[in-house]
């Protein structure tokens, strides 16, 4: 038995047991990338969010999926879409528009791909922005200067996501 089930969670009086079966192996699924802390942290967030009059009926799907990300962000690399975009002709054309660590960035904070003309925008100023960033610091290592410890971790972290997109681009990744 589950801590929330323990506590009086339960589904409303009639509820075909197909369907709690189905419910709770769907919350299941959504849940299975947290640790074993993530889970423990999530069963004490969850306890005080049931739902009716006495709270404690099983909250909706989408309430665990979204306080689940704030417990324990899922790894991006196990995002719906995430390598088939990149792997698509989406994903070349960020290589090619130079766009790519911009776009892998805005698939980690957003879940989902730029899709309005102001996002593919802010997409794209973004994306100048960590360019020149990256620039200047990668002028200054040529030009003997030893980065600091900021510096460093931001140019070491702007290549970890450029190379994790290129490889979903090549297929390599996911």
């Amino acid at each position: 038995m589950s801590p929330l089930q323990e506590l009086g969670f339960r589904f409303k009086r009639g509820t075909p047991e197909d369907v709690v079966a189905r419910k709770m192996a769907g919350l299941c699924d959504d849940l299975a990338y947290l640790s074993d802390q993530g889970l423990t942290r999530m069963a004490l967030t969850m306890r005080d969010k049931g739902q009716g009059s006495a709270k404690n009926f099983w909250p909706e799907r989408a309430t665990f999926i979204a306080f689940a990300q704030v417990v324990e962000p899922r790894p991006i690399e196990e995002m719906p879409g995430l390598a088939s975009w990149f792997g698509s002709a989406a994903g070349t054309k960020a290589v090619a528009e130079d766009r790519l660590v911009a776009e892998y960035r805005w698939w980690r904070q957003k879940h989902r791909p730029p899709m309005t003309p102001l996002e593919w925008s802010q997409v794209e100023i973004r994306s100048r922005e960590l360019r020149s960033q990256a620039s200047r610091l990668r002028e200054r290592v040529l030009n003997g200067h030893v980065l600091g410890a900021d510096d460093d971790g931001w140019l070491a972290g702007y290549d970890a996501d450029h190379a994790a997109a290129r490889a979903l681009v090549s297929g390599d990744g996911c």
